[in-house]
């Protein structure tokens, strides 16, 4: 399945907003709660709309997107500061998981962040229980002191 990186920080295209919530209604809902910098108050989790539009209003934050054949078919949000990517609320669509999009994903999320020099983070307090197998598997390595994970072995 060739697997493309579509970046989306913007909400100019419906397109690809509408494709995006596509993504997140397959989420569990503790996936559609907004990265613990963005509001640390959040109990309840937002509607999948919501969530989308709350994070493309976020200049700091953006969606990193699979596509293939044109349409957009799992995300991750990455939030920028200085040399360091911050990754959470990974996501595919169920009709494409088991089939290595989400690895395939952090492949291209990884070549990227090397690319431009970025180091790659995901907060714990971010992730759920299948992030933490994948983060694992795919090299990140859990800093328990500061209580995330980080890439260490070179894309």
């Amino acid at each position: 399945m060739p697997v493309l990186l579509q970046v989306v920080a913007e909400t100019s295209d419906p397109a690809l907003i509408e494709q995006l919530e596509k993504i997140y209604q397959d989420a569990q809902p503790e996936r559609l709660k907004l990265p613990a910098a963005l509001d640390q108050h959040q109990e309840s989790p937002l509607l999948p709309a919501q969530f989308v539009q709350a994070i493309l209003d976020n200049p700091t934050y953006s969606f990193y997107c699979a596509l293939f054949n044109e349409r957009l078919i799992g995300a991750v949000v990455i939030g920028q500061q200085d040399n360091v990517w911050s990754l959470s609320h990974f996501c595919v669509r169920k009709v494409t998981r088991r089939r290595r999009v989400g690895s395939r994903l952090l492949e291209l999320i990884a070549l990227k962040g090397k690319e431009q020099q970025q180091n790659l983070i995901a907060a714990k307090q971010d992730l759920v229980a299948p992030d933490h197998i994948i983060l694992q598997r795919m090299g990140y390595q859990l800093n328990e002191q500061d209580d995330y994970y980080q890439l260490t072995t070179s894309a």
